[in-house]
């Protein structure tokens, strides 16, 4: 009898190790995936912060090319309108006596 009472208390042992590893077991893998979280968590961040610079780096270039593109066009039109205004009065008299000769 005692024979049988040291196997179950044997077996009893055994079983709360077994329980004890598996809870320690399930403790490791719960602090390893907050651990990986944690780390995806801080990888999503600074990708954020490379997106963000770069987001801002390419609108300001796309700033400076349409500030650029604008100046051009501001000075092709200026240009233009001191041709017109040059050749106004010539433009004006040609098409006057155009439109007044007699065929």
């Amino acid at each position: 009898m005692d024979i049988l009472q040291r196997i179950i208390n044997m077996d009893k042992a055994a079983a709360a190790r077994v329980k004890k590893a598996v809870e320690r077991e399930t403790q490791l893998s719960d602090e390893q995936g907050s651990r990986a979280d944690s780390e995806r968590d801080s990888l999503v961040a600074a990708e954020r912060v490379k997106i963000d610079a770069f987001i801002a780096e390419q609108e300001q270039k796309l700033s400076d090319k349409l500030a650029c593109a604008e100046k051009t066009r501001a000075e092709q039109c200026g240009e233009l309108d001191e041709r017109f205004n040059a050749h106004k009065a010539a433009w004006k008299s040609e098409i006057f006596a155009r439109i007044t000769e007699e065929k």
